[in-house]
């Protein structure tokens, strides 16, 4: 069989360098596609200077369809991870025509172009947002209640839809996974620059000597504050090679998460711990509008299906990315 080349939309992205790394460590050609609006250029080179390897780069819009295609045909693409998205929660509420575009409308076209050029693989990065803001305290399965309150979480669940359909066609392969809070990193070269993930929310404020913030310290969680499934990106990445080396067939959807719950306060206290600031103050505010007291992944689809297990704690994920950030 010849060699597997995989696209990796937003192969730029903090998520989609990590599985460039970690395709790249087990033998796969990658041709990474981002339009460097999120995505960071230097991730390449870190890993071109990693791998010590050519890696071929297309700096493009995930919504120009004739020029992803053209890519598919000359690089003789057999499989697809797509993880370009827009991953705002916010910025959804304010821009819901431009996430549907981007996240649903796009999405469905890259299949299709799939489809035309024979393509057997897909990989669809999707999210716990799919999940909405559930009113239990038990861990989401991926055959329970979706309802997601925000464009962002709406957009990707739609294109799940899309990315089903291909899947239940005979000789295609793939799957959505639906990443619950990534925290970590791989090196320092690949932190994450999002400014909406609670580790480098805090990481900034502890920069600008600002104290972090607790939004909401009432609710019915043992210590008051919210209770989340964080999951490393090293993590993330080594379930999207499970997936593309899986050999019977995926369910449509698979958590990646590592069933373990965190609080607010005790992630808050873990990087104040890595950065030898345990003294600092920290402010407490009242809730905002639509977090669930509790959102944790179910993972045992995840480890039958195709044998995932997460590795990385949440305090060795902490401290890599407090340690990059030093």
């Amino acid at each position: 069989m010849s060699q597997e080349t995989w696209l990796i939309t937003g192969g730029a992205g903090y998520i989609g360098a990590h599985i460039a790394d970690e395709f790249i460590g087990a033998g796969k050609n990658v041709v990474l596609h981002d339009s460097l609006y999120q995505g960071l250029e230097s991730r390449i080179q870190y890993l071109r200077a990693k791998h010590k390897k050519d890696i071929t780069f297309i700096k493009a819009d995930i919504r120009d369809y004739n020029e992803i295609e053209g890519v598919i045909q000359k690089y003789h693409i057999t499989g697809i991870i797509h993880t370009a998205a827009l991953k705002a929660v916010g910025e959804s509420m304010e821009k819901p025509d431009e996430y549907f575009e981007v996240n649903l409308a796009a999405t469905n076209e890259l299949v299709d172009i799939a489809k035309r050029n024979h393509i057997k693989k897909f990989i669809f990065s999707s999210t716990a947002a799919v999940y909405g803001s559930p009113d239990t305290m038990e861990p989401c399965k991926e055959d329970g209640l979706k309802a997601p309150i925000s464009p962002y979480g709406d957009s990707k669940y739609q294109a799940e839809a899309k990315i089903t359909s291909f899947i239940n066609q005979p000789g295609n392969f793939g799957t959505s996974l639906r990443f619950f809070n990534v925290v970590g990193t791989a090196a320092r070269e690949l932190l994450d620059n999002s400014v909406e993930n609670l580790v480098p929310i805090v990481l900034g404020k502890l920069n600008k000597n600002e104290a972090p913030e607790i939004f909401g310290t009432d609710y019915p969680t043992p210590d008051g504050t919210c209770i989340r499934d964080y999951v490393d990106v090293r993590d993330i990445a080594r379930a999207h090679l499970a997936a593309a080396d899986a050999t019977k067939l995926l369910p449509p959807a698979l958590n990646i998460g590592t069933g373990r719950g965190a609080s607010v306060r005790e992630v808050i206290n873990l990087v104040l711990s890595a950065t030898n600031k345990k003294e600092t103050k920290v402010l407490e505010s009242p809730r905002r509008a639509g977090d669930p007291a509790f959102l944790c992944a179910d993972v045992t689809l995840s480890k039958t299906a195709m044998g995932f297990e997460s590795k990385y704690s949440l305090e060795e994920s902490v401290r890599s990315v407090s340690a990059g950030q030093k």
